[in-house]
């Protein structure tokens, strides 16, 4: 099953990355759980729906697994989600899927939604040959979970990519280096790529998965931030701003795969 292959065994690692930092106290928070729904997001972001994941997630209910924040946002969009999955006949079919596949087309492939999945073309053109050497630097030492399926298919800039390069660093005991990533590469574009996705999609199935990506990086940013000692950059606004502007879904960055 795909979701294994994105799912490696944990094992400790030394950061050698442009974030350095061992693990520290994590008040509260359960890295495996979140490296789990890390994964989870990954594996939606990278692959059409198939009848094997939503009856996996009909088993399975987003609302009660490691995807389940205590905040509005995310508590609506499990809810959402999970709705969706509900309302599938029981004996669900390629057929059956076929809005979904056409709606992940348009976000993932065709490029219909002008919501790139990718870093770079959110970023301006002198900062991507930087942001692309960075991650290079990130991947260090994470390659094998990196080749798995279907992240071997994907660029490395990929918000799949990503998510998992994240939940590695979360699996290896890397609190610090995961809050650095974060504001190095995540949280520079993908909250922006989520809003446009949860704003123009067609699919309410797809409109979760983005607004579940962005609460729950916004919420890991938050919770290991304060427990290694590493407040938002000043840059990243005041909380109500920076979730202002994603709830209302409302003058992202900027995007070349705009007209």
């Amino acid at each position: 099953m795909v979701l294994e292959t994105l799912s490696p065994p944990r094992q400790d690692g030394v950061s050698v990355t442009d974030g350095t930092g061992a693990g520290t106290g994590t008040g509260g928070l359960d890295p495996a759980a979140v490296a789990d729904g890390l994964r989870l997001l990954a594996h939606l972001h990278a692959e059409e729906p198939t009848p094997a994941l939503l009856e996996m997630l009909r088993n399975a209910p987003v609302a009660r697994g490691p995807l389940a924040l205590d905040r509005d946002d995310a508590l609506q969009a499990a809810a959402l989600v999970d709705e969706v999955v509900s309302d599938l006949p029981a004996r669900i079919t390629r057929r059956s899927l076929a809005p979904l596949a056409a709606d992940f087309a348009t976000i993932h492939r065709t490029g219909e939604l002008r919501a790139c999945p990718t870093e770079g073309p959110w970023l301006d053109e002198e900062l991507r040959a930087d942001a692309a050497a960075s991650l290079a630097r990130w991947r260090i030492g994470l390659e094998t979970a990196l080749r798995q399926p279907p992240l071997d298919r994907l660029p490395d800039d990929h918000v799949a990519t990503e998510l998992v390069m994240l939940a590695e660093l979360l699996g290896r005991d890397r609190m610090i280096d995961a809050v650095r990533f974060l504001d190095r590469h995540p949280l520079r574009w993908v909250p922006d790529f989520c809003s446009r996705v949860a704003t123009r999609c067609r699919e309410p199935f797809f409109a979760g998965i983005a607004i579940l990506t962005n609460a729950l990086l916004d919420d890991l940013r938050d919770r290991l931030g304060e427990s290694c000692g590493l407040p938002r950059p000043a840059e990243d606004g005041c909380d109500v701003r920076r979730r202002r502007r994603w709830t209302e879904g409302r003058f992202p960055r900027a995007c070349t795969c705009d007209p």
